[in-house]
């Protein structure tokens, strides 16, 4: 699926560009505004003088706006929803322009020129997509041919339709060859078809050679799950079998990967960082539960690492003395188990904290699938296939699919959320590992812990 992959990565780019040309436009525009035309030039030659305030601002511009999930029109259902993740930017924005020029002594420009800038160009980015939402309704040029029958030719559908602005559309339906007799291929035109996507096609039918044929030249052939899967960013575990673990190639080096020594590091160096940064927050939250309900502060639990090995995770207890007595249970909304201050460090993920010293001991990545217990782990091998497959990186803080899904209790739930692990263990690497941290704070604002 390069070409999907390719002409979402050209969407973000051309709205990062927009993005950054609006906050340069607006920095130039406000100076006009709050200086008039005697003050505008000495003004705009000391902002030039210091290049490394215009390329933070544009960096915090592009860091910002990935995490709070701006660069993916798919994503945006509703104009509710990109308004309330705008403001989000501009309250984020605000704070971070005003970190950098009191830490910098040079870039300490007037407040005054900083806010007449944001008041014009994240309004006009809201405006930009606003209009993205509106125009990318319009059907899309590039079209797709479906070869056979089955689940996942409705869940596609469900997510085109549901999208709007989806990298393609399903134009012909062909039914599949029975028992290798038929050709859907026979009224095809090669030249008009850009995209087929395989949905049923049994071993050695014939038409497997003349979709291979098609492919080498130059028509995008793919099967339904990897389809889906760059539609979705979600691998469907019950659309695959082990073969196609095996066919894609992307499971095999994840182990001897130069990025699975250098997320080593990284997460040691985050780790620590955070460590020392956080400090005072889990200090402070420690004492309120001390003084809130007593000992233990730590709470600590038995859960699965890398390659199914135990390990005990360390988190800020957050429910009532006794509320595991029969056994660990997920939990639900307003649960009446967490008591009064634990409900504020759920919320924010406050309780997550200690788990940084699990990252130092090498138990955890910053970046990875949420560890589960046992017990749970157990049940939800013999109910949900490859669930195993996710012990093949060490677990994580936060992850691709707790950036995408809410808080999970239903085996319904897991099966989404192994779907999405299994696909950020596909693409394991730097992008990744970057993506998901840059969403985390977004996930945390809009979509709280239980």
């Amino acid at each position: 699926m390069q070409r999907i992959a390719a002409r979402e990565l050209r969407t973000r780019a051309l709205l990062a560009e927009a993005d950054a040309l609006i906050l340069l436009v607006a920095g130039l525009a406000a100076a006009w505004l709050r200086f008039g035309s005697t003050g505008f030039e000495p003004e705009l030659e000391q902002i030039l003088r210091h290049p490394g305030f215009i390329i933070y601002a544009v960096v915090v511009q592009f860091g910002l706006a990935t995490t709070f999930d701006l660069y993916r029109p798919s994503s945006w259902r509703t104009l509710d929803y990109l308004l309330a993740r705008t403001a989000a930017l501009a309250v984020a924005m605000a704070l971070a322009l005003v970190v950098g020029v009191y830490l910098v002594e040079p870039w300490r420009f007037g407040r005054g020129l900083l806010a007449l800038t944001l008041a014009l160009s994240i309004p006009t980015q809201a405006v930009v997509r606003a209009v993205w939402l509106r125009v990318a309704s319009w059907p899309l040029a590039r079209s797709a041919v479906v070869i056979g029958d089955g689940p996942i030719v409705g869940a596609l559908r469900a997510e085109l339709d549901a999208r709007p602005s989806p990298p393609f559309r399903i134009d012909r339906h062909l039914p599949a060859p029975i028992n290798g007799n038929g050709d859907p291929l026979a009224d095809l035109d090669p030249t008009q078809t850009e995209l087929i996507i395989v949905a049923q096609l049994g071993d050695g039918d014939p038409t497997i050679d003349r979709l291979a044929e098609l492919n080498f030249k130059g028509t995008t052939v793919v099967d339904a799950a990897g389809a889906y899967a760059a539609l979705t960013g979600r691998i469907p575990v019950r659309q695959v079998d082990s073969r196609w673990f095996i066919a894609t190639g992307d499971f095999s080096s994840i182990a001897s990967s130069p990025f699975h020594h250098l997320q080593r590091f990284l997460d040691l160096v985050a780790a620590s960082v955070l460590l020392v940064l956080t400090a005072p927050v889990l200090v402070a939250a420690a004492v309120a539960v001390l003084l809130g309900d007593g000992p233990p502060v730590i709470y600590r639990q038995r859960r699965l690492g890398r390659y199914g090995e135990p390990f005990e995770l360390l988190k800020l207890r957050t429910m009532k003395r006794g509320s595991d007595a029969n056994g660990p249970t997920f939990a639900e909304a307003n649960d009446d188990r967490v008591f009064g201050i634990g409900r504020l460090l759920r919320r924010w993920r406050i309780d997550e904290l200690p788990q940084l010293v699990n990252i130092l001991r090498g138990e955890m990545s910053l970046v990875g699938p949420r560890p589960e217990r046992p017990d749970v782990a157990a049940r939800f091998e013999r109910k949900i296939p490859f669930y195993a497959f996710r012990y093949s990186v060490r677990p994580g803080l936060t992850g691709w699919a707790q950036v995408n899904l809410p808080y999970c209790s239903r085996t319904e739930d897991h099966q989404a959320k192994l779907e999405f692990d299994l696909y950020a263990v596909r693409h394991h690497g730097p992008a990744m590992y970057a993506i998901v941290l840059l969403r985390t704070l977004g996930a945390i604002v809009f979509r709280p812990g239980r």
